[in-house]
């Protein structure tokens, strides 16, 4: 098999029968405008002819991008087979329907699956998905004996990592994320920012590690924050070459790749011009950063009580008892508001309350506003956090849940769906979820 990278996350697996794109983000600006590519991705267009199938591993925009994936020509789109988890899959193959694309293919979890062969067993390429936390998802593709395992950013546990070898047998390369993706907003940053991005490459290397991959491509971090409210986060990432130069201490290869270039599975691999063109890319400083949009209280307060609604009617108000009011400082308003999910209110607070958080009117409303807002919140780290982390963490939970589709209520419990849900994520979910909860930012 061959890899050819494309940009951030998105690669294209050449096997010897098939191809796969996997995750592609070309072009624009993500994650309420607060990420931008850096560098730009190479995706040759010819390319897309020989393309069968194109994989997403989840929703987030970065991986699941719909302006590229509208951008992509009519015979594209009527061609190629989308790969995707079983898991709350019909609200994405809409999406993917309303694009234009014809042919979807839905990936159960841990499952050895033929694209090109009768079965798992004879010749031909597979895939195996595992579904990771409550919306993620690595893939295998396995061809002629060779496995690639693409992970993404979905956090595996080395417990995860077991069960997937349990399954794929062994893993040749492997693809991850190595660096910072999210901050939990801790005063001051320059005292929690370092040890964050350090846990971030443990992480690659005890992946690496548990599956005892023979090489990792660092990859799905070639971005920056570009906001004026969340680019203090820049001069604390890590750079490819950190990833590269960790996991060489650690006793374990890497090869780095520069956008359009391919890596031979199985070959030896030169990473030092792909080092070299990253190194020479301009410097924090010299990117550009968006102005701070704002926001009118009255649009803050629409959209909280729109959310609050509709978390009332999915979840048991005994559950919501147990979170506390949060209170929030708006810079850019100079306002003060506190809100309560158990009793579904909002209003200002007084200024001389010590507030839990400091987000500006912009980001606060866009958190309020969709059902995946306060998640983008966290990955776009445009807050601030100064007390009560515990209690905020819990609401980060729950409105986790409410956009992985996973609603509380008994009405939505006691269904088959959900019942085979459970079942499916019986084995290493218990493990998965106390990893989930440690690492959750």
């Amino acid at each position: 098999m061959k890899i050819h990278f494309v940009g951030h996350a998105c690669i294209v697996a050449e096997c010897s029968d098939t191809s796969i794109l996997m995750d592609p983000w070309l072009s624009g600006k993500i994650f309420n405008n607060s990420w931008t590519l850096r560098p730009e991705p190479a995706l040759d267009p010819a390319l897309l002819d020989r393309i069968d199938y194109l994989w997403i591993s989840h929703e987030h925009p970065d991986h699941c991008h719909f302006p590229t994936l509208g951008s992509f020509p009519d015979s594209f789109k009527q061609r190629v087979t989308i790969l995707f988890q079983t898991r709350d899959s019909a609200k994405i193959l809409a999406a993917f329907k309303g694009l234009g694309y014809q042919h979807f293919r839905l990936l159960p979890h841990r499952e050895i699956v033929p694209l090109t062969g009768e079965t798992a067993s004879t010749r031909g390429t597979k895939v195996y998905c595992y579904h990771a936390g409550l919306m993620d998802s690595a893939l295998a593709v396995i061809d002629n004996q060779q496995v690639i395992l693409n992970a993404n950013d979905a956090r595996i546990s080395t417990s995860e990592c077991r069960l997937i070898l349990k399954d794929v047998g062994h893993v040749d390369v492997l693809l991850n994320q190595f660096s910072l993706a999210a901050y939990a907003g801790f005063e001051p940053p320059e005292r929690y920012l370092p040890e964050r991005a350090l846990q971030v490459l443990r992480n690659v290397s005890e992946v690496h590690r548990a599956l005892d991959a023979k090489v990792t491509i660092p990859f799905a971090s070639f971005i920056y924050f570009s906001s004026e409210d969340n680019k203090y986060v820049n001069p604390f990432a890590n750079t490819v070459g950190d990833a590269y130069n960790y996991l060489q201490r650690q006793g374990q290869t890497a090869a780095v790749l520069y956008p359009g270039d391919d890596y031979e599975v199985g070959s030896a691999h030169d990473s030092s011009q792909a080092l070299q063109r990253y190194a020479a890319l301009p410097g924090w400083d010299e990117l550009p950063y968006d102005p701070l949009e704002t926001k009118p209280l009255s649009d803050i307060f629409d959209a909280y009580r729109a959310m609050s609604q509709q978390i009332n009617e999915r979840y048991p108000r005994a559950l919501l008892m147990l979170l506390r009011p949060v209170t929030i400082r708006i810079p850019d308003l100079d306002k003060t508001v506190e809100f309560s999910l158990a009793s579904g209110q909002i209003a200002e607070a007084q200024e001389s309350y010590q507030p839990d958080l400091s987000i500006n009117s912009q980001p606060l409303w866009f958190g309020f506003k969709f059902p995946f807002g306060i998640q983008t919140l966290g990955v776009s780290a445009r807050f601030k956090l100064h007390q009560n982390f515990r209690n905020w963490k819990m609401h980060r939970i729950l409105f986790s849940l409410n956009n992985g589709g996973v609603y509380l209520k008994p009405k939505y419990v006691l269904t088959a769906d959900f019942m085979n849900y459970v079942r499916s994520r019986l084995a290493g979910g218990m493990t998965q979820a106390v990893h989930y909860y440690r690492t959750s930012l």
